[in-house]
């Protein structure tokens, strides 16, 4: 399993999107099964991480704040391989706190540092806090240009020493060296160059899971990326501001550039990577499965997946599946979920799916998802008052109809909340809003949300 981080489906051309933001992934496709309306367990890592690796949605392992301790942390895809050597590596701080909770059933296990050539040595000295390492980090050896840090000579001597150790690679990102916005630089060739080589060497059979940080911010691809789409004269659909918004329309178009270029990195290392399990004999007996945590938005003056709304950008990610030996593309269009992958990979390779997984099995690969007219959800919870949740987002999606419910956000005012429905047949870029409309449907989702949301307040008394 690889995952690229904070990928969105909206902003791959496998997927319709009018840049050629994946050129290699569209020829490598012909080999593969394509999920196009596939749905990430939640808007951020804690959450859509949990999701794919457990096989359960939000409701159920509550992964909703940075560093959750995860409920039934055992009922992982991890133990439920344990006839094969497993192991897994992420270069994100957040999904690696996750597998250190399934350590139990990890035969080979790298932390997040593995992969970084630099990075912030508070993070080890306060492995159990990493709020703390970053301010520690930021005070004693951060030096600020309208500042100061606690020490006279430790941030000089760091900045020369950090300089010097990224100098090498400035040629090749000239934006800058990619980083996990924490001072830890990496570069994914090495990722790619780690794993192709322990995927080639490891016992078999095996269970590997790997999660690279590109394309999440800061985007700096490669330099033969940089300016691809500059003057390419794409301008994507306006969008009314949203209560959320953080950022301001006048560096959207940029950043959504250079994001799309930033994937284009990524699609070229998957190729590389692609290619050295083909050619050495790996992908014959062995199932690849490309998708991602979460997506990124460049809409509505929201830039990123903090903000708790489930537009299409954060909540639509790419799946691919490339299936042993296989030769022929297959497209799937029925609407499926994150919690899917687990059943599917158990399903087959011939073992029995244990009675937690809330997940279906993929088609082609089971008739599961065809008959069972399901309804995909989510939730993220943000605040929790005298035991109920006192603010949340969730969304449903039934058939062609999505609707999102938000409540007790500050942003809102007290008592408030905000239904929406689109018609993401009809209408994918949810410009029109059905509320007022069509409420009876609307009120209909809503009430299993309703449900759902007491039900998990049960859960916290």
């Amino acid at each position: 399993i690889v995952v690229f981080d904070a990928w969105s489906a909206s902003n791959i051309s496998l997927y319709g999107y009018p840049r050629q933001t994946t050129p290699h992934l569209d020829q490598l496709a012909d080999r593969a099964v394509i999920y196009h309306n596939h749905t990430a367990g939640g808007h951020f890592t804690s959450p859509g991480t949990a999701s794919l690796l457990m096989g359960t949605l939000p409701w159920t392992h509550r992964a909703f704040n940075f560093y959750p301790t995860l409920d039934q942390a055992q009922n992982n895809i991890f133990h439920a391989f344990n006839q094969y050597h497993r192991f897994a590596y992420t270069h994100n701080p957040l999904a690696d706190h996750q597998l250190k909770q399934f350590l139990d059933d990890l035969d080979g296990f790298e932390s997040w540092e593995k992969l970084y050539f630099e990075y912030n040595q508070m993070l080890h000295l306060f492995a159990g806090d990493q709020d703390i390492a970053s301010v520690s980090w930021d005070r004693a050896m951060q030096s600020q240009e309208d500042g100061f840090a606690y020490s006279l000579y430790l941030t000089r001597i760091y900045e020369k020493y950090k300089a010097k150790k990224l100098e090498r690679y400035l040629d090749l990102f000239p934006r800058g060296v990619p980083n996990s916005e924490r001072q830890a630089y990496f570069t994914l060739e090495d990722g790619i160059d780690w794993l192709s080589n322990l995927a080639q060497s490891v016992s078999q059979p095996f269970l590997g899971y790997c999660h690279f940080f590109p394309p999440h911010a800061p985007f700096h691809t490669r330099e033969e990326f940089m300016h691809t789409f500059q003057h390419d004269g794409f301008s994507p659909p306006e969008k009314p501001e949203h209560i959320f918004t953080n950022s301001s329309s006048k560096y959207a178009d940029r950043q959504r550039r250079w994001y799309d270029e930033f994937i284009l990195y990524v699609d070229a290392e998957f190729d590389r990577l692609y290619q050295q399990l083909d050619s050495s004999g790996i992908l014959e007996n062995t199932w690849l499965v490309l998708t991602s945590d979460h997506g990124e938005m460049f809409e509505r003056d929201i830039w990123g997946h903090s903000e708790p709304v489930f537009y299409q950008p954060i909540i639509h990610i790419p799946l691919v599946i490339f299936p042993p030996g296989a030769q022929q593309r297959v497209d799937v269009y029925d609407r499926t979920s994150a919690i899917d992958v687990l059943p599917t990979l158990l399903k087959v390779t011939g073992h029995e799916i244990p009675a937690w997984s809330e997940g279906l099995v993929l088609p082609p690969f089971g008739m599961d998802i065809a008959r069972s007219g399901r309804d995909i959800t989510s939730v993220q919870v943000e605040k929790i008052v005298d035991g109920q949740v006192g603010a949340a987002s969730a969304m449903i999606v039934r058939d062609h109809y999505k609707v999102t419910w938000l409540f007790g956000h500050e942003e809102m005012g007290e008592g408030q909340e905000i239904i929406e429905l689109y018609d993401l047949e009809n209408d994918p870029e949810e410009l029109d809003n059905l509320y007022s409309r069509q409420t009876a449907l609307a009120d209909e989702l809503v009430g299993v949300l309703r449900s759902k949301m007491a039900e998990l307040n049960r859960t916290y008394r």
